[in-house]
């Protein structure tokens, strides 16, 4: 008789268990799935951010090393055409916005941060965009990248460093309206805070770089121009780059000290 009930027991929980998971496996089904949509964004995405970034954060360096000499001491710049040098880092931030908006783009019916890498890039896109670390309003910065992503075949493209000069030549152009507000913030860099706001984005760059990048397989390293940034600049990237917004770096002493 216990073996009986035993069995009547056994085969009821299975079943019950067996509706369950009939209830719950549309959810289930879509979790993974909605899983495996996000790694593969996160991963399309990563290799032309990392470009981007390594790019951008290579002509902060060299703007570092010269005092910014390109933007407010022509003579002393290190770019033998420095009005032109003054262009094409406006076009790399561009890119680099763009590149995050492009992703933005193609994530915004998926949730990123379901996956841990994936988390960690929304955590820089949040620091980029911040009021304490951006560069401009963050409306400014996404339409900014907006502007240089185009559809062709619905497919989606970042405009080239050739198709933006050529923009920029169009005084009426919306790209040239948004990008004169980055313009003036390169242009006044002679002020100290205005040039340490920029060399601190610079140094969120470098940490997105080595967070996804880590040996260095995409992009190349590069030094971290820790001599240029003020003690204020150090304290502040300790207290509230590192220790509030980008908490998971590990080694972050690397980049103030």
């Amino acid at each position: 008789m216990k073996e009986i009930i035993n069995l009547v027991l056994t085969t009821l929980t299975g079943a019950v268990l067996w509706e369950g998971f009939k209830f719950f496996y549309p959810d289930i089904k879509q979790y993974f799935k909605n899983r495996i949509v996000a790694k593969k964004i996160f991963y399309d995405n990563l290799d032309p951010i990392l470009k981007a970034a390594s790019e951008l954060y290579g002509k902060i360096e060299s703007l570092s090393k010269e005092d910014f000499a390109t933007f407010i001491n022509l003579k002393n710049s290190n770019s033998s055409n420095p009005l032109h040098n003054q262009k094409y880092v406006l076009y790399l931030f561009a890119q680099f916005w763009a590149q995050l908006e492009y992703l933005r783009l193609q994530s915004q019916y998926i949730d990123l941060s379901k996956i841990e890498k994936g988390n960690q890039l929304l955590r820089f896109i949040e620091t980029i965009e911040s009021r304490k670390h951006r560069i401009l309003d963050r409306s400014m910065q996404r339409i900014i990248g907006e502007c240089l992503i185009s559809s062709k075949d619905q497919k989606f493209r970042i405009m080239t460093l050739k198709d933006f000069l050529e923009t920029l030549e169009n005084e009426n152009s919306t790209l040239s309206k948004w990008i004169g507000n980055l313009e003036k913030k390169l242009l006044s860099v002679k002020d100290k805070q205005q040039r340490q706001n920029i060399l601190r984005f610079g140094v969120i760059v470098a940490a997105l770089i080595d967070n996804f990048d880590p040996n260095h397989e995409t992009v190349r390293r590069r030094d971290i121009y820790k001599n240029k940034l003020s003690p204020k600049s150090k304290e502040f990237l300790n207290e509230s780059l590192f220790g509030h917004y980008l908490t998971f770096i590990k080694n972050k002493t690397k980049y103030f000290q």
